[in-house]
């Protein structure tokens, strides 16, 4: 499947045992790859062959299932999407510009600063990132601030007030309520997540989340 940025939370999962391939993209590396403007993804999940061509899904999970090492599976998995990546059109300079902006800043950037860093208005500010990120300015800011508090809960805040000062929010309300929003946890049930040791088969370890690559902000501001 191939999942677009959701606004809200989402369960997957299957019956049965198996292996899996887990492929995160920068939203504007899924532009570039996908080559289709990602707001067609938003909030909606599709089946790859849709975007990637009929019969790709099946070509690619065979190539995967007969490759005998996982670094086998990665070279095969970087060929196929190479491929893709070569034909596809590269991101706008000014969405690139008001992306990383949005996530240097946390999502705390307004419209009009987007627009003033940009010189662009506010109408095409607003298209450009529904095309090459997925949603609106107001819905990337709200995502992009509960990914800040994650990163910042993974450097062990004093306590959820000073985890919600130092990510951006109003208050620790505000915090709840986004949290419950996008992923229908409150902050005390995923920081319990983020903390819980992997099971004792697992050769894994849980990591920090941080989807965006945001940069983590210092322990105490100065």
């Amino acid at each position: 499947m191939i999942a677009g940025l959701q606004t809200a939370p989402m369960l997957a999962g299957f019956d049965g045992s198996g292996y899996a391939v887990e492929i995160d993209l920068t939203p504007l590396g899924a532009y570039q790859l996908l080559n289709l403007p990602l707001h067609n993804l938003a909030k909606t999940v599709i089946a790859p062959d849709h975007i990637m061509g009929s019969g790709w899904a099946a070509n690619a999970t065979e190539q995967l299932a007969a490759a005998l090492s996982w670094s086998r599976r990665w070279q095969i998995l970087d060929a196929l999407l190479a491929r893709r990546l070569g034909a596809g059109a590269l991101p706008s300079p000014a969405a690139v510009q008001a992306w990383s902006l949005l996530r240097e800043r946390g999502g705390a950037v307004s419209l009009r600063e987007l627009t003033r860093a940009t010189g662009l208005g506010q109408r095409r500010i607003q298209q450009l990132l529904r095309e090459h990120i997925g949603l609106p300015p107001q819905a990337l800011s709200r995502i992009v601030r509960f990914h800040r508090a994650l990163t910042v809960a993974s450097t062990g805040p004093d306590s959820l007030v000073d985890l919600a000062s130092r990510a951006g929010y109003h208050d620790q309300s505000h915090m709840n309520r986004d949290f419950r929003a996008l992923s229908g946890k409150t902050p005390g049930e995923l920081l319990h997540l983020m903390r819980r040791r992997p099971a004792g088969h697992s050769r894994g370890h849980i990591q920090s989340f941080n989807d965006f690559g945001l940069p983590t902000p210092s322990n105490r501001s100065a």
